[in-house]
C-alpha cells in the first residue's frame, strides 16, 4: 500500500507515492448526461418507457400452459429499452453463479437525549449523552438527540474499525465457502459519523494520515485478505465536512460517501479495480441534526447542556434545514484523477460492474429519488454515452450502462426500505438493503394493504432482500416481487461471550435501540444476462 498524505486529496487526506500501478485510458473520465426534469415530464417519460418495454416483452415472451409467462432473464430483456441488444463490453473473470448477503445490523442513528427509567417509568437523561455538546433534532422529529463519538477522533476511528472487523470476521465464519458464491457484506449508512456529526477534513501539518485516510486504509486492509477473494464489501457511509473560506456563503462543505471494496489476495493482486468511492447525491432530512444553538426551546437546552460546557458551535449545521438538498459533486470531479492514482475508482452514477456482474448502488434517499433508475433512463434518451467502471482481472475499463439493468442492487441506508418504483433490476435480479434504524424490526412484506395504493408492495425490516421477476399474463404485463425470508440472525456479541455488547459500543454507538447482529441469507442464484 502506498504512503498516504493529504496534499493531493484534501478531503480524504490522501496522497500516493506513485508505487501503485494504475490502468488509464481515453475513456477514464466518465461523462454525465443527466439533466433536470420536472415531475410531470418525468412521469410521462417513465410511462412511455414502460410502454416500450411492455411491447418488447409481448413480442418476445412465450406463454406456458397456465397462460402465464415468466420472461427469460436479461438475455431477452436486453435491449428492451434501446432495442439493439448491444453488449456493454463489461469484463469478467470469476464465474459466480450464486450470491449470499451478510448484512451487518447496528443502530447508527443519534442517541436519544432522554430515555425512560425501567423501574419508575419516568423520563431521565440518557447517560450516553452526558457531557456532550452535540445536541440537536432531526428535521422530521421533535425528539432531542446527540451525536455519539470520542473527543479523540483517531481513537474514535479505531473503535469503529474494530467493531467493523468483528462483524467482518463473524461474517466469514458463518458464510458459504463455495468459491462460486459471491459473498456481499453490507453495513448501514452513518457508520462513520463522529462526535459533531461528521469527521472534519483538514490537512495535517506534518503530512500524516488524516481520520478519513485512516478509515479508508483500515477498511482496505480488511478486504486485502486471501480469504475474501470472493467477497464484496459495502462498508456503510462516511460523513465528512470541509471548512470553507470565511467569505463563502456557507461554513462547511458536506460529504456523505460509501467505501466499497472487492476482496483480494494481496500476494497475487495488483490492487487495481478493488477500491471504490460511492458519493451520495441527495441530502436527507435525517443526515444531520439541527444543532441546539438554532432551536428555540431554551428550557431543554439548559436542561441538557451543563453551564461549564454550554458552547455548541462545533456541532455542524444541518445543510438540509438551510435549503441544501444535494451534496456537491464539484469536489469529486476535482479529485477524481487523484483518487485514481490512489487506487480508488469513483462510482459516480450509481452503476458499476465487478467480474462481469452488473450492479447498481444507492445510499438511502438516493434510492427513494430513483437515482439508479433515473440515470439508466436518462442514459437511454441521450444515446447511451454514460460510462461506468467495470472491474475484473486487476484492471478497470469504463463501459456503458447495461441495457438489461442491474443483476444485483445494493442500498445502504438509515431510515429507508426497498421501493419497487425505484428498482432498475434485470429480470430475476435481487436488491439487498441494510438499514441503520430498523434493525429491531423483523423482515416482512405486505401487498395491497395501503388503501391509497391498493396494488403496492411494501417491505419492512432492517435487512431486506427482494427478487423482482417480470411476468406476462393474459391481462397484465407487470413485475412481481418476492422477499427472501431464508435467513438466520447471529448476535455479534452474544450474552454468553467474553465481551458485553454495550461495553463494546460505549461512546461510539448508542445501545438504546437494539443489539448488533448479522443477518445471513441463504445463497440465491445470480440472474443470467
Amino acid at each position: 500500500m502506498p504512503s498516504l498524505h493529504p496534499e493531493n486529496a484534501p478531503l480524504l487526506g490522501l496522497q500516493s507515492n506513485g508505487q501503485r500501478g494504475v490502468q488509464t485510458s481515453e475513456e477514464a473520465t466518465p461523462e454525465s448526461h443527466e439533466q433536470p426534469k420536472h415531475n410531470m415530464a418525468w412521469a410521462l417519460f417513465l410511462s412511455a418507457a414502460c410502454v416500450m418495454m411492455a411491447g418488447y416483452l409481448l413480442t418476445t415472451a412465450s406463454v406456458d400452459r397456465n397462460g402465464q409467462t415468466s420472461i427469460r432473464a436479461a438475455a431477452e430483456l436486453e435491449g428492451a429499452a434501446l432495442g439493439d441488444g448491444k453488449k456493454s463490453g463489461a469484463k469478467s473473470s470469476p464465474s459466480y453463479t450464486k450470491v449470499q448477503t451478510l448484512s451487518f445490523q447496528i443502530y447508527t442513528g443519534g442517541a436519544p437525549a432522554f430515555t425512560v427509567d425501567e423501574l419508575t417509568g419516568k423520563e431521565k437523561r440518557n447517560h450516553e449523552c452526558k457531557g456532550l455538546h452535540s445536541y440537536g433534532q432531526a428535521e422530521n422529529s421533535d425528539a432531542m438527540q446527540c451525536y455519539l463519538g470520542l473527543e479523540d477522533t483517531a481513537e474514535d476511528v479505531q473503535r469503529r474499525l474494530s467493531i467493523m472487523a468483528d462483524a467482518v470476521n463473524k461474517a466469514h465464519d458463518v458464510s458459504d465457502k463455495d468459491d462460486s458464491t459471491l459473498k456481499i457484506f453490507i453495513a448501514p449508512e452513518f457508520y462513520f459519523r463522529g462526535l459533531d456529526g461528521a469527521f472534519l477534513s483538514k490537512e495535517d501539518e506534518n503530512g500524516e494520515c488524516s481520520d478519513i485516510c485512516h478509515i479508508l486504509s483500515g477498511l482496505e486492509n480488511l478486504a486485502a485478505n486471501k480469504r475474501f477473494e470472493n467477497w464484496l464489501f459495502l462498508f456503510g457511509t462516511v460523513i465528512a465536512s470541509e471548512a470553507l473560506p470565511k467569505d463563502d456563503d456557507f461554513d462547511y462543505q458536506f460529504y456523505n460517501f460509501a467505501p466499497l471494496y472487492k476482496g483480494f489476495d494481496p500476494a497475487t493482486s495488483k490492487r487495481i479495480g478493488k477500491n471504490f468511492i460511492v458519493p451520495k447525491r441527495y441530502v436527507s432530512n435525517m443526515d444531520f441534526l439541527t444543532p441546539i444553538r438554532h432551536l428555540t426551546n431554551k428550557t431543554i437546552a439548559m436542561e441538557l447542556i451543563d453551564e461549564k460546557n454550554h458552547v455548541s458551535d462545533t456541532t455542524l449545521m444541518n445543510p438540509h434545514a438551510n435549503g441544501i438538498k444535494k451534496y456537491s459533486n464539484k469536489m469529486w470531479d476535482r479529485y477524481k484523477d487523484e483518487l485514481t492514482t490512489l487506487g480508488y475508482d469513483m462510482i459516480q452514477y450509481g452503476w458499476f460492474f465487478v467480474d462481469g456482474i452488473s450492479f447498481s448502488v444507492e445510499i438511502c434517499l438516493d434510492h427513494l429519488a430513483h437515482r439508479a433508475l433515473m440515470t439508466y433512463m436518462a442514459d437511454v434518451v441521450t444515446g447511451g454515452k454514460t460510462r461506468i467502471p467495470s472491474s475484473a482481472n486487476d484492471s478497470v475499463e469504463w463501459v456503458g450502462i447495461p441495457k438489461h439493468q442491474a443483476q444485483i442492487s445494493l442500498v445502504s441506508s438509515a431510515g429507508m426500505e426497498v421501493s419497487v418504483a425505484s428498482l432498475a433490476l434485470a429480470n430475476g435480479g435481487h436488491v439487498f438493503l441494510q438499514d441503520g434504524m430498523d434493525g429491531a424490526l423483523s423482515p416482512h412484506s405486505t401487498y395491497g394493504e395501503d388503501k391509497c395504493n391498493p396494488n403496492a408492495y411494501e417491505f419492512f425490516g432492517g435487512s431486506q432482500s427482494v427478487k423482482r421477476t417480470a411476468v406476462i399474463s393474459p391481462t397484465d404485463v407487470t413485475f412481481e416481487y418476492e422477499m427472501n425470508m431464508d435467513f438466520k440472525d447471529h448476535d455479534l456479541y452474544p450474552e454468553s461471550g467474553l465481551r458485553s455488547w454495550k461495553d463494546v459500543l460505549n461512546g461510539v454507538f448508542s445501545s438504546t435501540a437494539y443489539q448488533p447482529k448479522l443477518t445471513v441469507y441463504h445463497p440465491v442464484n445470480i440472474t443470467l444476462t
